[in-house]
């Protein structure tokens, strides 16, 4: 029988794991790096739905204004300087016929809008220029309009919009 002499022909020195020693601490770097890839998108997906979120509530806040606006019930002429007229939901008004449109405004969120539309001083004032009309034929009454959209029940938001109105008033109309 002939007895075989074995050799290591791989490897002739002791090994001593430094290849698996600088694998692991690689691995542990691009873990790292992966955990804060992921925490930084996460971080960005926050800040762009705040970012959503705040604009569409804001969009909602001017919407109100422009829907109050535009609708001649809401903004009384005939009422003194100081007149306030409100939403049914805000307290100490002179009136509360302000009404918001149902297609805006659905009626689950109707307690998201306050609106405070007010006289200012001074009472009446010369029509500004430029009104593609008769500016002698006319006077300008003063309003500032107040709205506050609160949908923070709901993750919405909270905005609050002051626009300044002026609505011509033919010069015989009113003499106050």
């Amino acid at each position: 029988m002939t007895k075989f002499k074995q050799t290591n022909t791989f490897c002739s020195a002791p090994q001593r794991g430094s290849v698996l020693v600088i694998s692991l601490v690689f691995l542990a770097v691009l873990t790292l790096a992966a955990i804060t890839t992921m925490r930084t998108s996460t971080l960005g997906m926050r800040m762009a739905g705040n970012e959503e979120t705040r604009v569409s509530s804001f969009e909602m806040a001017q919407s109100i204004v422009d829907e109050v606006v535009g609708n001649p019930d809401n903004i009384i002429v005939s009422g003194d300087v100081g007149f306030i007229n409100c939403t049914s939901n805000v307290a100490g008004c002179n009136a509360t016929t302000v009404v918001v449109d149902s297609n805006l405004l659905p009626a689950s969120k109707t307690n998201y809008a306050q609106v405070v539309v007010e006289r200012i001083a001074p009472a009446l004032t010369p029509a500004p220029r430029g009104i593609n009309s008769s500016a002698d034929a006319f006077f300008a009454a003063r309003f500032e309009v107040d709205t506050t959209y609160d949908g923070t029940s709901s993750n919405e938001g909270k905005v609050g919009i002051v626009q300044g109105v002026l609505v011509l008033v033919p010069r015989g109309e009113q003499t106050n």
